[in-house]
């Protein structure tokens, strides 16, 4: 079952009024989609590329593809990147895409002070959801 598939639940393709998404119907679909969200963990990357939409131009470079994919399977990773390889980006859309995928889960942002993870939280937030709109509608 696709990403799409499961979007479509709650709505009818010929134009008739939307359905809401009852237990029984989550119920028919919850292995498809425990086994869904069981990929989109090991793979976030692919995750971001189905939800961003045909129009959406953002890609992802290879060797962020591998960062995001370590970032989200192990606890600890320690990189050393240059200037300009989008830590601070990938880090934050990890931290997003983790609090999706492992509802419940508790992660924060470390910087030398409170002030700088502000700034640099809200900064990449903003840009992850311009350049992402469907990770917009997750945020409270």
């Amino acid at each position: 079952m696709s990403l799409q598939n499961l979007l479509d639940l709650s709505s009818n393709h010929s134009g008739m009024i939307k359905e809401e998404v009852s237990t029984q119907r989550l119920t028919k679909v919850l292995d498809d989609l425990r086994a869904e969200i069981a990929f989109y963990r090991e793979y976030p990357d692919l995750f971001v590329d189905d939800i961003k939409g045909p129009d959406c131009t953002f890609k992802f470079r290879f060797t962020q593809r591998i960062f995001l994919r370590c970032i989200m399977r192990h606890r600890y990773v320690y990189c050393v990147f240059t200037r300009g390889f989008s830590k601070s980006f990938l880090a934050i859309m990890g931290l997003m895409l983790k609090a999706i995928l492992f509802p419940g889960s508790k992660v924060f942002v470390t910087t030398g002070g409170k002030e700088q993870a502000a700034l640099i939280t809200i900064s990449k937030v903003e840009e992850i959801c311009r350049l992402i709109p469907a990770l917009a509608n997750e945020i409270n």
